[in-house]
């Protein structure tokens, strides 16, 4: 679906976007034409009338964008274009998960990203391989777009750390900068208040808490939590268990051999999700649901509990349950007691400059647009926690409240090889048929590990 702004396809959006490179000083635009010493009468005549000529009116700069981000409106990016005569954007929309995932991947293969577009990690390592998207290091060190202070000065050092954490190794990604933060994701729990109530139920504190209420829930006929896979959003749960058991490990550990995803650490943490599988704490079909399957199981009452991110998902739910619903929201406690509690997220939203663009001026002027004070303030009814310094939650909003506390307790930096062969396996194939009981923890890691030894020559 295509939404349009001033004729031209708009939708939900990241974007890096570049100023009018055809009115930089690489072109001399402005500049008089040169007269050969040698050019004859005529042809000198001919130059200077044509130095005192006006100048034809530079076109507009047209800059492609598609992201999955629904809150990005046409008054946005209208903004932007009143603040910036002669760029406009043509915006398209792509849902989430493997329609927005395909059509990026379709758009590298044939050699026609777009100028700006969003991404998120595992998409980004091969477009750097493939040098298809720009490093904007010496661009993050000049001034941000509402501000005099440096660009990248402006932007929540977490989420960077964190984005940089993602990337493989070879990305290089200390030294480069191939993509800016949109926005600060953290994990939290949405739970339905009034079902809660209902049964003498509170928001946990504990994993014992946790459990029970989940018990409890599940006597009275309720899905207790969701478990929606097909977007990936499955792999939360072993990612925040591994939390608690392997915290000190890092992906390059599993290249020095000194950790092995085969490790006691790793066997108990997924022994644990399939315990929690078996006693039924989630949606029974979570394997194969999608977004829209546990949003709807939600808001018709059966699903209790939702860990979700916050933006377009959280404001679909508020919108859609029924009016007698009320809706709280707290971060999943520690399964070990190993504190603080950390969540998944941090710079899960990126955006990214094509290094094809013809406009890299404008295309990073959109991004700096995208990544301010003044964006964030635009968002402020939509639910994004900004990706900018000194975020506080609006007041009285408790559901935005938990998710500022849970990206106050830091976000887990991955404790899985970086390889995505290995990932695919682990969990797309193995997890899968440990839950469903067609393998046992120990066997599934192993075949992981094999991958792994594989990866590394041995």
């Amino acid at each position: 679906m295509r939404k349009t702004f001033r004729g031209i396809a708009l939708g939900v959006v990241i974007a890096l976007t570049a100023m009018l490179s055809a009115c930089g000083g690489g072109n001399n635009n402005n500049a008089s034409p040169q007269v050969s010493q040698t050019a004859s009468p005529q042809a000198s005549e001919a130059a200077a009338s044509s130095a005192s000529a006006p100048a034809s009116p530079q076109e507009d700069i047209t800059l492609k964008f598609i992201s999955w981000w629904s809150y990005v409106t046409p008054d946005l990016l209208k903004k932007f274009e009143e603040e910036n005569p002669g760029i406009k954007v043509d915006y398209e929309y792509v849902a989430p998960g493997d329609g927005y995932t395909n059509k990026v991947k379709s758009l590298s293969a044939s050699g026609d990203l777009p100028d700006v577009f969003a991404a998120q990690h595992p998409n980004l390592s091969p477009l750097v391989k493939a040098n298809q998207i720009l490093d904007l290091k010496a661009d993050f060190d000049t001034a941000a777009y509402d501000k005099d202070t440096p660009w990248k000065d402006t932007i929540n050092p977490v989420l960077i750390e964190n984005m940089n954490g993602g990337f493989e190794k070879d990305s290089d990604a200390a030294n480069h900068v191939w993509a800016v933060p949109f926005g600060a994701i953290s994990v939290a729990v949405i739970y339905n208040k009034t079902l809660f109530d209902k049964y003498g139920l509170q928001a946990p504190t504990t994993w014992d808490q946790f459990e029970s209420n989940n018990a409890a829930l599940q006597q009275n006929g309720l899905i207790p939590m969701s478990y929606t896979n097909k977007v990936g959003w499955g792999d939360w749960w072993f990612r925040l268990l591994i939390d608690q058991t392997a915290r000190d490990v890092k992906p390059d550990d599993f290249v020095t051999g000194t950790t092995k995803i085969s490790d006691p650490a790793f066997v108990e943490a997924l022994q644990k999700l399939k315990d929690m599988w078996s006693k039924q704490v989630f949606d029974p079909n979570g394997l194969v649901n999608g977004i829209d399957e546990s949003q709807a199981l939600f808001i018709q009452q059966k699903l209790a509990q939702y860990i979700v991110v916050p933006e377009n998902f959280v404001k679909y739910l508020t919108d859609n349950k029924p009016a007698d619903v009320e809706l709280g929201a707290y971060v999943l406690p520690a399964w070990k007691g190993i504190a603080p509690s950390r969540t998944l997220g941090g710079a899960a939203n990126l955006v990214v400059v094509s290094s094809a663009t013809k406009h890299k001026e404008a295309a990073v002027k959109l991004t700096k647009f995208l990544t301010s004070e003044k964006v964030f303030q635009m968002l402020s009814s939509e639910d994004v926690v900004p990706s900018t310094k000194g975020y506080t939650p609006p007041e009285g909003d408790a559901i935005m409240g938990a998710y500022a506390d849970a990206a106050e307790n830091g976000f887990i930096v991955d404790h899985l090889p970086a390889g995505q062969d290995a990932q695919n396996k682990l969990f797309k194939d193995v997890i899968p048929q440990v839950l469903i009981g067609k393998l046992t923890p120990e066997a599934g890691l192993k075949q992981v590990q094999a991958i792994i030894d594989k990866s590394n020559g041995k």
